[in-house]
């Protein structure tokens, strides 16, 4: 089982990668080790495109994914990206999804304003809690 994080929309988006890197320091047998991995980005969803098909689920036509953390700075960059590239008004889903045999069917799903993406709400689309004894997934419909 793998876990993808996707934007879906109504129109095509821009693909954007800041080229942003988190770090995040680490003890490792006594010894602190700096880690760094990619940022914020949105990119083609290419990977996963396959098995997310194969769960028919009812989604927006353009889908993109995510590299995204529950943290305020991508909750900043993810607004600033959809304020430039959407228009008052229209909606966008934010999908966490984990494509395979064990996982839960029925997808909760919340919806919100622009103005409400904040780290909580990253918080709850990135970590959602288990179900059933599989893991969380979540649907997020963002009006602009």
């Amino acid at each position: 089982m793998s876990c993808v994080i996707l934007l879906a929309a109504d129109h095509p988006m821009p693909l954007f990668d800041p080229e942003l890197r988190r770090t995040y320091k680490l003890s490792v047998e006594g010894e602190e080790v700096v880690m760094e991995t990619p940022g914020f980005s949105v990119e083609e969803h290419v990977y996963y495109r396959e098995a997310v098909d194969s769960l028919s689920l009812e989604m927006k036509p353009w889908q993109y994914e995510l590299n995204l953390e529950a943290r305020e700075d991508e909750a900043d960059l993810l607004r600033d990206y959809l304020k430039r590239h959407c228009t008052a008004c229209e909606q966008v889903e934010l999908w966490n999804l984990w494509v395979g045999d064990d996982r839960e069917e029925k997808i909760p799903c919340y919806h919100g304003r622009l103005s409400e993406l904040d780290q909580d709400v990253l918080d709850q689309l990135c970590n959602p809690p288990t179900k059933n004894g599989c893991p969380g997934q979540c649907r997020i419909v963002v009006t602009i």
